[in-house]
């Protein structure tokens, strides 16, 4: 299976808002749509929202479930307060939806 990079900071004027939430969503959608998986860098990346979080990978976990962001989109390049804001997102949805 193919994997492309998206830069987060590359596709986002920031990572705060529902516009630039659904702006990332819309493009790794679009890759999942290819059949490919998604490395996704937060390279430069300082903070992230729950409004950002809930546009882009809420919306994808609504479209298609929890277990594609297991199987074939994959975060690098992150800071331990990103990695820790997306894990409390996912595992509040988490327990939201069961």
């Amino acid at each position: 299976m193919k994997t492309q990079t998206i830069i987060v900071n590359q596709v986002t004027q920031s990572t705060l808002s529902n516009i630039d939430g659904y702006s990332l969503k819309t493009r790794i959608d679009n890759v999942l749509t290819t059949g490919s998986s998604v490395l996704l860098s937060f390279d430069d990346v300082i903070t992230i929202s729950s409004s950002f979080l809930n546009s882009s990978i809420g919306e994808l976990i609504d479209q298609y479930g929890f277990e594609i962001l297991k199987d074939r989109v994959k975060i690098t390049n992150y800071t331990p307060s990103i990695a820790k804001a997306i894990r409390n997102y996912i595992s509040d949805l988490r327990a939201l939806i069961h």
